[in-house]
């Protein structure tokens, strides 16, 4: 029987799923201490929590999310309040605008990166290529793009993560990531101010107009909202691309499959995303008198939907659920949820993924993982690959 108690936020950071896999096992809704959270592991709970607002509302008590952000974000209320802080998101990312944009965009940055690896005979995937494309993609559908530089927007990301998933309430990731949140503040106030006075057709400009009253007030309605987004558009994209990329080299058949035929690698690019979901849990409260699988859970609990235990449930799929296979039958995953808060973001993540792998096979047909590096991932609730080391012909 697993011992809840040994588990260790060490051990989830180094690789969760064996963890996950025994949860779903024996404890599919437990109480893990280290977090002081409850986890959800199994793929039909999961999914019915996601769906179910009533009994796991968005809203929690002690949420490292609200903390994080500086206040109540889309992700962390129900209803229309959910309602009202999303829709200035939807001009900017329903699929018809970015299909207009964010292709062109993501090819002129990926030739950019490829271009630079080239010249070095390789260079690191995460870093040389998925994370500049990414955030600078990112700034551009924002208006951030001449706010802050790639380096500062990927620092931002990590002081957010660092909160974001400080369910046990670390002190110094606490320090970081404030450090981080007023930095964001003090960089978007002079922006939020200019588009006040003179509207553009950009993210900044819907979110100031969505608000209310001075600047103040519109300012404490947007911004944990837009920090948010600042968060998913780096994790999904730049470090989904990182995953999917490492998976297709270590599988050599699958590699070739994907050059042959290009058509396969929207299924690449979805498998990825399912074998490691970039954010892997979803924060949520509970009702009073709820119960999941059997077990009732305290009125003021804090349960993690985790989607990346779920992506791997064998009940879903199949005894080789843990590995990363392009060939599987096609089904929906996890990876951006699903209810009400599906990830208003999710279209904008695909492109930037289909376009940057297409771009990187068709340009190294010969590319390959350096074996003088080892390929690291770390974290549960963002999993990525630390450096994806890569050599060119």
């Amino acid at each position: 029987m697993i011992d809840l108690d040994a588990i260790t936020v060490d051990a989830l950071e180094r690789d969760p799923y064996p963890v996950y896999a025994a949860l779903r096992d024996e404890a599919p809704v437990a109480h893990i201490p280290c977090l002081d959270t409850w986890m959800v592991t199994r793929w039909r709970d999961v999914e019915a929590a996601c769906q179910d607002p009533v009994a796991f509302p968005a809203t929690v008590a002690h949420s490292p999310t609200d903390r994080a952000l500086g206040g109540v974000s889309m992700m962390t209320t129900d209803g229309d309040p959910a309602k009202r802080r999303r829709r200035p998101f939807d001009p900017t990312l329903r699929p018809r605008s970015v299909e207009a944009t964010v292709p062109g965009v993501v090819e002129r940055l990926a030739t950019s990166g490829l271009d630079a690896i080239a010249a070095n005979g390789g260079g690191d995937l995460v870093h040389d290529y998925f994370e500049p494309i990414s955030v600078r993609s990112l700034a551009h559908v924002m208006g951030l793009a001449d706010a802050a530089d790639d380096a500062t927007l990927i620092r931002w990301f990590a002081g957010l993560a660092a909160g974001v998933s400080n369910y046990e309430d670390d002190p110094v990731k606490w320090a970081a990531c404030d450090a981080v949140s007023q930095e964001i503040d003090e960089v978007a106030a002079p922006l939020f101010a200019r588009r006040l006075r003179d509207p553009a057709d950009d993210l900044i400009s819907h979110l100031v107009a969505a608000g209310e009253g001075p600047l103040e007030d519109r300012l404490t309605f947007a911004m944990p909202s837009l920090k948010l987004v600042l968060l998913g558009g780096l994790q999904e994209p730049a470090h989904g691309g990182a995953t999917i990329a490492d998976c297709l080299l270590a599988h050599p058949d699958q590699l070739v499959a994907v050059r042959d035929d290009p058509s396969l690698v929207p299924a690449a690019v979805e498998e990825g995303l399912r074998w490691t979901a970039p954010i892997g849990n979803l924060l949520r409260g509970v009702a009073p008198g709820t119960t999941l699988a059997d077990v009732s859970l305290p009125d003021d609990a804090r349960v993690i939907l985790v989607v990346s235990s779920a992506n791997r449930d064998r009940d879903v799929w199949g005894p080789t659920a843990d590995a990363y296979d392009l060939h599987r039958p096609k089904r929906g995953h996890l990876a951006f949820a699903t209810g009400p808060h599906y990830c208003i973001g999710h279209h904008f993540a695909r492109v930037q993924l289909q376009v940057a792998i297409r771009a990187l096979l068709e340009r190294f047909p010969r590319l390959r993982l350096d074996p003088a590096y080892d390929v690291v991932y770390r974290g549960h609730e963002y999993r990525s690959p630390k450096s994806v080391q890569v050599l060119v012909d």
